[in-house]
């Protein structure tokens, strides 16, 4: 019996922990911030079936299912709120890294620029939904609208998760590319005239001076006497 009660204590404190580590800002955030794309995304169907074969509805469950995509908003936005102050007060180890850092501050404004939008496309089902009960044609037109809003917000929260990507997937971030190192510039060589080529022989030949070859002396040349001839 001790052994089964010391098993089933240790059980629920691991319980315990895995509850309380799923359940912080970061991870529910992380388990909910993509309703607005998958969400929205999935719910469109309805909607233009319902506008497009005139079916109430097909078109009043769209609409339902856009306004419960819109209402996580709020939580996405909390938990995200959360999720910076405890990695600010560093209670989430290991900590951002200054890529991370980067990362969240573009992913925290991305977020408040889509945020808006997706709370308008909200506006709009609940007011397509209410004009369906007595005017339905007006309805259909109101549902162009929520189609319209919805892709926008589906494209701006995409945006927004790869900002949020970055944060901690290392793989999700752009490679930087090594700058090319500049090429040393040849050095100058010091111009050269080409020299004249002595032979060996003219080396070891010792050159003599002209004083001291012997000129010869030229010999008186002799002049034959001339007579004169009567």
């Amino acid at each position: 019996m001790t052994v089964f009660s010391l098993a089933g204590k240790s059980s629920q404190g691991d319980s315990r922990r895995v509850i309380q580590t799923l359940f912080t800002p970061a991870h529910l955030h992380l388990a909910i911030n993509h309703v607005p794309i998958i969400g929205l995304a999935v719910a469109c169907l309805p909607v233009l079936l319902g506008i497009l074969f005139h079916s109430r509805g097909a078109l009043a469950s769209g609409l339902v299912a856009v306004l419960l995509c819109v209402g996580t908003m709020p939580a996405i936005m909390e938990t995200g709120e959360a999720a910076q102050e405890s990695f600010a007060d560093g209670s989430i180890d290991p900590g951002m890294d200054a890529v991370g850092k980067a990362a969240f501050r573009e992913h925290s404004h991305r977020a408040k620029v889509t945020a808006p939008l997706v709370y308008a496309v909200g506006i709009l089902a609940l007011l397509a939904l209410l004009t369906l009960i007595k005017f339905p044609r007006q309805a259909a037109w109101i549902g162009w609208g929520v189609l319209l809003g919805s892709a926008i917000s589906i494209s701006l929260s995409v945006w927004t998760a790869e900002a949020g990507g970055r944060i901690r997937h290392t793989e999700f971030r752009p490679i930087e590319q090594p700058s090319p190192t500049p090429e040393p510039a040849p050095s100058a060589m010091p111009s050269t005239t080409p020299q004249a080529m002595v032979s060996p022989s003219a080396l070891a030949t010792p050159l003599s001076s002209p004083s001291a070859t012997p000129v010869p002396e030229s010999s008186p040349i002799a002049i034959p006497a001339t007579t004169n001839t009567p």
